[in-house]
Parts: C-alpha cells; sequence; structure tokens
C-alpha cells in the first residue's frame, strides 16, 4: 500500500507541474509577455506607397473617381487626406476616413491654378508625423469651360486666301478644334471638313488657306469652335458665304461600266486630274465600303498609264459584281474620282 500511495503523489506532482508549464504558457501568449515577461510592443506607425496607379493627369470636373491607395501599419483606425500644391497643404480632401488603404478620390484644384506640381498626402490620425504622400500630379481645372469667338467673319471668304481666326477661352482643356460647317437652305448642319484639330487654346488660329473641302461656293457655312475633350464647351460663329470656283477633281480611265475581270488580268489605267498635287492613290472598293487591305498603288502621277494585275486583296463578300477603283489625290483627301462598276470572277 505504501508504494501505491507514493506512486500516486509522484503522479499528482507530475501533473500539477505539466498545469503549471501550460499556464505559463497561456499566460505568456494572453498577456503579451516576452521571455522575460515583458509586453509586446504595437508595431509602429506608418503609411507607405502613397499611389493613384498609373494616372498622374486629370481634368478636375471632368474625370474621376480616381483611386487613392497606401500600405500602413500600425493601429491607427483612420486617416487625413490632404491636397498639396509645391509641397504645401492647400486643400482637405478628407477630414477623416477609415485607415484601410483605399479612398475613390474626386480630382480637384482647392482653388489653386493649373498645374503639374499638385500631390496627395495620407496622415494617420492621432499619430504624430506618421505620414506619406504622392507628389507630381497634373491637375487642369474645366468647370464651367467656355469658349467664344472674336473675330468678325467676313461677309464672304475666297477658297485659296488666309483669314487669322480670333477667339477667347476659359477653364479649357488647354487644346480646341475648329470645324467648318454648312447649314443648306436652312436644313439640318453637316460638317464639310476639319479645319484644325488639337490647336492650342491661345486665341488666335491662322486658316491657311482656307478650303471648301472641295464643298464649293455655297452660303451659310459657319465655324464651329469646340473644347478637344470637354463635352459640349464650344461656339459657333456668325454665318457666312464662302467661294470656291477651283475644286479638285479624279477621273479614272480604263474600266468600262460592267467589265468583268478575271484575277491577276493586267488593265492599264490611267487618272487625268483637275487642280490637284499630280499624284493619286487608288484603291478597290466593294460597293460603298473599302475593301480591307485592297491599296492598289500609292502615290502614281496623273495622265501616265498603270497596269494593274488585278487582284481581289482576299476579299471574302459574296457580291463581287460591284467592285470600283477609287483615286484620291496624294494630299487632298477630299479630291476623288470613282471608276465605273465591275465583276472580278
Amino acid at each position: 500500500m505504501r508504494g501505491f500511495h507514493e506512486g500516486s503523489i509522484r503522479s499528482g506532482r507530475l501533473l500539477a507541474i505539466l498545469i503549471l508549464m501550460v499556464i505559463g504558457v497561456l499566460m505568456a501568449g494572453c498577456g503579451g509577455g516576452g521571455s522575460g515577461g515583458e509586453p509586446i510592443e504595437p508595431q509602429p506607425c506608418s503609411i507607405t506607397g502613397v499611389s493613384t496607379g498609373t494616372e498622374s493627369s486629370w481634368l478636375a470636373g471632368l474625370d474621376g473617381p480616381a483611386n487613392l491607395r497606401w500600405s500602413h501599419t500600425g493601429s491607427a483606425a483612420a486617416v487625413r487626406i490632404e491636397l498639396l500644391k509645391a509641397g504645401v497643404v492647400v486643400a482637405t480632401v478628407a477630414a477623416s476616413t477609415p485607415n484601410d488603404g483605399f479612398y475613390a478620390w474626386t480630382p480637384a484644384t482647392g482653388g489653386q491654378p493649373n498645374g503639374s506640381d499638385f500631390g496627395l498626402r495620407v496622415t494617420a490620425l492621432g499619430e504624430t508625423g506618421c505620414a506619406g504622400e504622392k507628389t507630381g500630379l497634373t491637375l487642369t481645372d474645366v468647370t464651367g469651360c467656355n469658349l467664344a469667338w472674336t473675330s468678325t467673319v467676313v461677309d464672304s471668304l475666297t477658297a485659296g486666301q488666309s483669314t487669322v481666326l480670333t477667339w477667347t477661352g476659359g477653364n479649357t482643356s488647354d487644346s480646341v478644334d475648329i470645324e467648318l460647317w454648312q447649314d443648306d437652305l436652312g436644313g439640318e448642319p453637316q460638317l464639310v471638313g476639319v479645319v484644325v484639330a488639337g490647336t492650342p487654346d491661345d486665341g488666335s488660329y491662322t486658316w491657311n488657306p482656307i478650303d471648301s473641302f472641295n464643298f464649293g461656293t455655297n452660303d451659310w457655312f459657319e465655324l464651329h469652335i469646340a473644347d478637344a475633350v470637354v463635352p459640349g464647351c464650344e461656339a459657333v460663329s456668325d454665318v457666312f458665304r464662302l467661294v470656291d470656283n477651283v475644286n479638285c477633281a479624279c477621273t479614272i480611265y480604263g474600266i468600262s461600266d460592267s467589265a468583268s475581270f478575271t484575277l491577276g488580268q493586267t488593265v492599264p489605267l490611267t487618272v487625268s486630274q483637275e487642280h490637284g498635287n499630280g499624284l493619286v492613290i487608288l484603291k478597290l472598293m466593294a460597293g460603298a465600303e473599302p475593301v480591307p487591305g485592297g491599296t492598289i498603288v500609292v502615290d502614281i502621277p496623273v495622265e501616265v498609264a498603270w497596269d494593274w494585275a488585278v487582284s481581289d486583296y482576299g476579299y471574302t463578300g459574296a457580291d463581287r459584281t460591284k467592285f470600283h477603283v477609287k483615286a484620291i489625290d496624294a494630299t487632298d483627301g477630299y479630291c476623288v474620282g470613282i471608276s465605273d462598276v465591275f465583276s472580278i470572277r
């Protein structure tokens, strides 16, 4: 019995020691103590990797929102986001927003002049000196974009001459398009041609030479000016008469109406031209549509026969009876000529 009693005591002591060891381990884990029982220090605060992704330029009032992201450590639950201009805080974007690494920012200049020296600063609330920032951002405020013609278009303009067009603009994207339109007999206005695309919004453009885009002499022309990227920011000039008695035109010879050609057959083509530059581009058309890849030849001189080895350039359409050859002046895309219709078999 004595041996049994002593064995029980030893077993009880061993169990007690094991329980104490488990409790110690648990206390070390739950109480944050290190090996010496000291509390584990919280991770220090940091705001890093402030980024707007691949975007760094916006039109304020038109673009957005932009995705602002950052990485963080520490216990700060919220951050403050501020707009910088040349490194100086100029506006508060968000006084307090969750410190979750993301904020949908609507780009705005904060009343500052446009520029490429803007930035965003993210600061952890309650943590002195814990901040990160993104600089080198470009903002252009197009809120209230407006344009107005200041030049007085004379009652009649003559193609081939030049005139200076002037206007005023505010809060534009810094570039404008100018187009020639015509409102024939009060009908629906139609685009005649692009005078210039993406010219600087500096208030002046010399239209040289004045071009009717082969529209010819007519009344009720007007000039449209529009911001190159801001929808609805535009102005229309007074109407005027445009005189153009010298129109470029091309005529194609060598194809009779309803002719039928075989692939590889040689067909001599000749192009005559009035008021062009003397060089033309020939393209194959299927009805009114260009055949993909169907450029026959580039920059051949007019009045000179050119042998075309007939090809359909891989055309896969079912109707092979409505082909045309189109001649286009090498420098004036409005100066064209169309051959008679033919078939390729």
